[in-house]
């Protein structure tokens, strides 16, 4: 009465491992090295545009404000926190938006310390 059931189960195993490595098989990247270019906005000011991928931010609002708050306090030079006030949750989702908007390199851009 078993057997039915173990070869039944064996099988699956063995076609779930091998549509497994079919569809998870290592990905072989060309040389794809990041592009820079400038362009101008309206104000005739030069923008840098870079086809890097940004990092992500994270998954919740609270990631990804502890995410901006690092980047702002390191790379921009700006003192940033976080008290959980109605101000600061849309400051910070008016940074999350643009910094997935524009991208790491556009977000430091605009808000470094001059």
């Amino acid at each position: 009465m078993a057997l039915p059931y173990i070869i039944g189960s064996g099988l699956s195993a063995l076609l779930g491992g091998i549509t497994y490595r079919y569809y998870s098989h290592e990905k072989t990247e060309l040389d794809e090295s990041p592009i820079n270019y400038s362009m101008i906005d309206s104000k005739m000011k030069e923008i840098v545009v870079s086809s890097n991928i940004s990092p992500p931010l994270g998954v919740t609002f609270r990631e990804k404000c502890t995410s901006i708050i690092k980047i702002c306090n390191e790379m921009c030079g700006m003192k940033c926190s976080y008290d959980n006030s109605k101000r600061t949750r849309k400051k910070f989702g008016k940074y999350i938006k643009e910094y997935e908007r524009i991208g790491i390199e556009g977000f430091i851009i605009n808000h470094k310390k001059k």
